[in-house]
């Protein structure tokens, strides 16, 4: 009689070893799960983009060149629509010279005059891209950002030590392999201080070109 009893304990236990298998197998591939979403996010946060761009001017009035450094560090990624959103800061270097009226025409002493508007400035910057179809290793995207600048000076001359540096453009980027990327960029820029219409506030505009490098480190 106790033979048929130790194989129903026999049974019993086997059963029961089975079924703790399977649960720390499921709690092991939850753990692992887990881990695998956390090194997706890590690996997010670690995707840097450094773009320098070259700006020339297209108003007469505001002979003024602009080279731009920004670095800039993924903040968050949506795949529906695809937007991408980053965040950082731009080094910029200005140079050239704005053309402003002075004087009155009823005293004869309306004249142009030349300034100059030579400055560096750096601060934080917001940027966001929507990216398109992609073809292969080749596709298109849109770009824009928004920055406040602090300046060494005056910029442009008559305004003042902090501008609002808008800029916009599309983007040409080619994979490089899996986690980097090269790119051209097309970009147009507006920069003001915000206080609209007014002769404190010499707003200009400028279009040029870039080279971008996104890798993930």
């Amino acid at each position: 009689m106790r033979y048929p009893h130790s194989s129903r304990t026999r049974t019993t236990a086997a059963m029961l070893s089975i079924l703790l298998l399977q649960a720390l197998s499921g709690n092991a591939s939850c753990q692992a799960q887990g881990r695998a979403n956390v090194f997706q996010e890590t690996q997010a946060g670690r995707e840097i983009m450094v773009e320098l761009q070259e700006l020339g001017p297209v108003e007469r009035a505001r002979q003024i060149h602009t080279a731009n450094l920004d670095l800039l560090f993924r903040i968050r990624r949506f795949d529906t629509p695809d937007f991408t959103f980053y965040g950082g800061f731009t080094v910029s270097r200005s140079r050239g010279n704005l053309t402003r009226r002075t004087g009155s025409s009823e005293a004869g002493t309306l004249r142009d005059e030349t300034l100059d508007s030579t400055a560096t400035g750096a601060g934080p910057v917001l940027a966001i891209r929507a990216e398109f179809e992609h073809s292969g290793n080749v596709w298109a995207a849109l770009d824009g950002s928004a920055g406040v600048l602090l300046y060494d000076r005056d910029f442009p001359a008559g305004a003042s030590r902090y501008e609002f540096m808008l800029r916009y453009g599309p983007t040409l980027s080619y994979r490089l392999n899996d986690r980097q990327e090269l790119s051209v960029t097309l970009r147009g820029m507006h920069v003001s201080n915000g206080q609209g219409f007014h002769p404190h506030n010499p707003e200009y505009n400028a279009a040029g070109v870039g080279v971008q490098f996104l890798g993930a480190f």
